[in-house]
């Protein structure tokens, strides 16, 4: 019991006005009756509750006549307390605290009480102190019922705290006020945001990362401060500020995945761009020269990072096929900022608004790109070929090329069966293509949904045909490269992240021609593809070794493959030892499934974004499979799967359906249909 009167522990307790916590709140209250253990208390505020002893801060014996009304009790209790706390008011504990501190005792209130007051301590007195030092957090330290005062260092520093908490309430208040005002749609002064960054910045952490934001609490007292309740106000204030855009990538933020070089990489692209533009390109005593071949590169139209190119010309009865890939390995060295940007970007990343490039545009897209009519430096792989597609000699060589024609996909196929060489082309990747199937490879031809957002923010989505000629012909001279490279490497030891794939859990019937519910159960039985030091065969692509060596300038691996090349082919060595390779590649396979994951939300993001703006439309589907509670539907105009709900009709695999779009909620991944009769 704290600060006490009492003398006789057998008194009577009947009347003894007490003071004691309830709710975090100091209360008064008046003992009715002794229960032993407990006491029956009347408070202040009209209630009645049982307390033990130990509760009770304050004690003033006797101080009231219990016999008096309920009415009358609880009058005197309030006046009671409006007493003691205007002699609280009186009371200044720094003074206090500067009479006693030199004299670091423990000090009952009474005591205290009489210091300031001078008079006749009452229990009034001794209760006002007992307030004021309990709601003291500077000056003293509570001990049992006493109170001993703080050293002034440690006064000093409490002081500081003190001030520091009161000028960040202050902050905190005038922040919720002014994200109040910007919820009920007030627009800032470029002023006013820069003076609320530190806010902006704790709305952005919270609307990445919600309860694991590292300021999780401070952002949830200025949300309820300001009155704002919405699940998604974060993200929606900072769209109202300008911060963000509606359509912002949050995943990508909450990766950390970088999208800007620091100018210390820059200016290692810039000297690397002179050096692949000046030095390499005039190095023809270690390159192949090979500019008066006709090489072409064939991309989609939007490409500027082109890092592969062919050739195919027919003479003496065999067909010489050259597949030509950018050198990024011969300027980007491993000791060079540029090479770690790199490897810790690990691909580059294209979404439909937009692309991250692994290296800089100054690179990918211009000194390093093999860009039509200009001379660059290339790894060139040149296979010799019988008519009938079988390798009869292959080398890999440093070389300078030049691109003749530049052609989109459409330009190739007008142009297949008409023009020599890719007709002569697409003749040899149509048998390349057969001897995979006949080693096993697995087909796959489902279309490949492309979309594009324009700057009017206009959401295109396009199917490409990847049976087209002129997507088969590319297809297989990447995949004969890069087996070729594989078993180059493999035969030499060459350390080299190898990609294999076991084989499917059960195989289908082979079909060139789109069956969706045949593609999906093939899909589904598929292995998953793995990487690793180790040739491996690859199943689903027919080949009995297989690395990824036609995309140095979005892929690190694929920079990996023509850096040990190169130190092979040059010095007799590779570059790197085994455990080094492992090494990089533990680096860079964290990196390149943050890159498969928000590859896969943003372009999710936007399909559902197109349907979103189309809810209502009825689409056609075309089941999948049946699982105890739903169908599993197909979208073919927009190869999106999605769930309709068993019941009514029974529906097989196959069955054609119309489901309306009802629900589409881009932001949670959320897509609702409903069959249409």
């Amino acid at each position: 019991m704290a600060t006490s009167t009492k003398t006789d522990p057998k008194a009577q307790w009947c009347g003894t006005v007490v003071e004691f916590f309830v709710d975090k709140r100091l209360t008064l209250g008046v003992c009715l009756e002794d229960k032993g253990e407990r006491f029956l208390i009347l408070t202040e505020g009209d209630r009645e509750i049982n307390l033990p002893e130990s509760r009770f801060l304050h004690v003033a014996p006797h101080a009231l006549n219990v016999q008096k009304g309920r009415d009358q009790l609880i009058q005197s209790l309030r006046d009671i307390a409006k007493r003691r706390e205007e002699l609280r008011s009186r009371i200044d504990l720094a003074e206090v605290w500067e009479l006693v501190w030199a004299e670091p005792e423990a000090y009952d209130c009474a005591f205290l009480a009489g210091l300031v007051f001078g008079e006749e301590v009452t229990p009034d007195h001794t209760a006002a102190m007992y307030r004021a030092c309990w709601d003291d957090t500077i000056h003293f330290a509570r001990k049992a019922d006493t109170f001993v005062p703080n050293p002034p260092e440690t006064v000093e520093q409490l002081l500081h705290q003190k001030f520091r908490k009161a000028e960040r309430e202050r902050e905190l208040t005038a922040a919720a006020a002014f994200v109040k005002a910007i919820w009920e749609g007030y627009a800032p002064t470029p002023a006013e945001l820069t003076a609320q960054g530190t806010w902006i910045e704790l709305l952005k952490e919270y609307a990445l990362h919600n309860t694991e934001a590292p300021r999780y609490r401070l952002a949830r007292d200025l949300l309820n401060r300001a009155e704002v309740a919405a699940a998604d106000a974060p993200f929606r204030l900072l769209v109202r500020l300008g911060v963000w855009d509606e359509d912002e990538n949050l995943l990508l933020l909450r990766l950390g995945v970088p999208t800007s070089f620091s100018p210390e990489v820059l200016q290692e692209a810039a000297h690397a761009a002179c050096e692949a533009t000046e030095r390499e390109v005039r190095k023809v005593d270690q390159r192949r020269d090979l500019t008066a071949l006709h090489t072409m590169s064939i991309d989609s139209e939007l490409t500027q990072d082109i890092d592969d190119a062919v050739s195919c010309e027919l003479a003496d009865g065999l067909i010489f096929l050259g597949v030509h890939i950018a050198d990024p390995a011969s300027v980007i060295r491993p000791d060079m900022l540029l090479d770690r940007e790199a490897c810790d970007r690990a691909t580059s990343l294209y979404f439909p608004e937009g692309k991250i490039p692994m290296l800089p545009p100054l690179l990918s897209e211009g000194a390093l790109s093999l860009v039509a009519g200009e001379v660059r430096p290339a790894m060139s792989l040149l296979v010799t070929l019988t008519p009938e597609g079988e390798i009869v000699d292959y080398q890999i060589t440093p070389s300078l090329i030049r691109v003749a024609e530049r052609l989109t996909y459409q330009d190739a196929d007008a142009r297949i069966g008409h023009e020599p060489r890719l007709t002569q082309g697409f003749e040899i990747a149509q048998r390349l293509r057969q001897s995979r199937f006949d080693n096993g490879a697995i087909a796959l031809p489902i279309p490949q949904v492309d979309l594009f957002v324009d700057r009017d923010r206009q959401i295109i989505v396009r199917l490409t045909d990847r049976e087209a000629p002129s997507q088969i012909l590319v297809s297989e001279f990447m995949i004969l490269a890069n087996s070729l490279v594989g078993q180059f490497c493999a035969q030499r030891q060459i350390p080299l992240v190898y990609r294999g794939q076991a084989a499917p859990r059960e195989t289908f019937p082979t079909s060139l021609t789109y069956d969706p519910v045949l593609h999906y159960r093939q899909q589904r039985a598929m292995s998953p593809a793995r990487i690793g030091l180790q040739p491996t065969r690859h199943s689903s692509l027919g080949v009995d070794i297989y690395t990824t060596f036609t995309s140095p300038l979005r892929r690190y691996v694929d920079l990996l493959s023509h850096r040990q090349l190169h130190a092979y082919l040059e010095h007799g060595e590779p570059l790197y030892d085994e455990e080094r390779v492992k090494t990089i590649l533990a680096e860079v396979e964290a990196a390149l499934s943050r890159a498969g994951t928000v590859d896969h939300d943003r372009r999710r993001y936007w399909l559902l974004r197109y349907l979103g703006q189309r809810q209502g439309a009825v689409f056609a589907g075309i089941v999948l499979d049946r699982f105890p509670r739903n169908y599993l539907v197909l979208l073919p105009e927009v190869m999106q799967e999605t769930d309709i709900p068993v019941g009514g009709k029974e529906l097989a695999p196959g069955d054609p359906v119309q489901v309306r779009i009802e629900t589409v909620q881009p932001r949670t991944g959320t897509l609702k249909v409903t069959p249409v009769a």
